[in-house]
């Protein structure tokens, strides 16, 4: 008997033993109106499909939210696989909206060694979609996403997604 399911309101609920797994994913607020988010994506978890990295954090939707930049810094020694991808998938658990698996990072090939770093901003190589923008709210909110390109034998990536409200946050 499965102990996690989607109820009626599409929320995902865990129970038993599922539901005292630690979660690698968190927001925290700053001074003003600013947002942050991290992740500490476990390279030898991903594959070519979208791995949901937290099942508490929810991303924000709407136009009154705007991605400023996004972070990435390798904390162990990736080695393995060939590029990283951060992004997005609806509520369901199932539907990527066009782009949005890549909405943060889009198949960055240059973070390995531990120390690396990249700052994305929308003109970034490797940049993701949304970031200069917002996250439609006709879809959203959102879990974050990674997937990756080959099989990453070791590493860890932590990722800062940095967002502020334009207006009232209504999520």
């Amino acid at each position: 008997m499965a102990q996690n399911w989607l109820n009626k309101d599409s929320l995902f609920l865990q129970f038993g033993t599922d539901k005292t797994t630690n979660e690698n994913a968190g927001e925290f607020m700053q001074p003003g109106s600013n947002r942050v988010i991290e992740v500490t994506v476990d390279l030898t978890k991903l594959t070519s499909t979208a791995l949901i990295q937290s099942n508490t954090l929810i991303f924000p939707a709407g136009t009154n939210i705007f991605i400023e930049k996004v972070e990435a810094v390798v904390e162990t020694t990736a080695t393995g696989g060939t590029s990283l991808s951060v992004g997005l998938i609806q509520m369901d658990r199932a539907t990527i909206p066009t782009n949005y698996s890549t909405a943060f990072i889009n198949a960055e090939t240059a973070l390995a060694d531990a120390g690396d770093s990249i700052t994305y901003n929308e003109d970034t190589t490797n940049a993701g979609g949304l970031i200069g923008s917002t996250a439609s709210s006709t879809t959203g909110p959102y879990y974050i996403t990674a997937l990756s390109n080959g099989t990453w034998t070791a590493g860890s990536v932590k990722v800062r997604i940095f967002y502020h409200g334009i207006g009232t946050i209504s999520q």
